[in-house]
């Protein structure tokens, strides 16, 4: 009986690498940073008594703190929280030494502005070039002199660009807000305080 003959194992196809989710580019996580947040998250920054690392108030000082600089809170401070809630800071509070205000441009104004012509001045030298020509010619010369003065060589004037009898511009102009977005995903930030919430 004769041995049977081993056969090579077929060489598999590679397996492609899973791509971590926090490093795909496709993620939400790839909009948050990694924040490298100030002191011992474990300890109060006022008392130093322990707190939780997620924590932005001690119990036993009853004082507040910035969950990212851990500076005090005082109450007349803008204190921002994160809205989205897949972020790590969502809730937390931040104050606005770390999350300063930002300039976001918004759709510009647009408004039409009548401006007014010269037609008061024009009026004045068609009449007193009416009054030269019927001086000399009658008034039917004078009258002529003044609607075509008047009437023609300035539709002609408003037509070059020179503003007699007045004319509309579109005005436009730029708007931006001030804004605060999450330090750490760049999501919109809601503003509170410590009144507020004594309030």
């Amino acid at each position: 009986m004769s041995n049977p003959t081993s056969v090579d194992p077929v060489p598999s196809a590679p397996v492609p690498e899973v791509q971590d989710i926090e490093s795909s580019p496709d993620s939400e996580t790839t909009s948050q940073r990694k924040l490298e947040r100030l002191g011992n998250a474990g300890l109060c920054p006022i008392c130093g008594s322990d707190v939780h690392e997620d924590a932005y108030h001690c119990t036993k000082c009853r004082s507040f703190f910035c969950y990212h600089c851990r500076a005090h809170l005082s109450g007349d401070e803008p204190i921002l929280q994160c809205s989205n809630r897949s972020c790590g800071y969502y809730g937390k509070w931040v104050c606005g030494v770390c999350d300063p205000l930002t300039k976001k441009q918004e759709v510009p104004l647009e408004y039409i502005e009548p401006v007014d012509g010269y037609w008061p001045a024009w009026l004045v030298a068609s009449l007193l070039m009416s009054l030269l020509s019927g001086w000399y010619f009658g008034w039917k010369s004078a009258l002529i002199v003044l609607i075509g003065l008047y009437a023609g060589v300035g539709y002609i004037l408003q037509a070059m660009e020179i503003n007699i009898f007045g004319k509309q511009r579109r005005v436009t102009m730029d708007r931006s807000t001030d804004v605060h977005a999450c330090i750490c995903c760049q999501s919109p930030t809601k503003k509170t305080g410590l009144r507020q919430r004594a309030g």
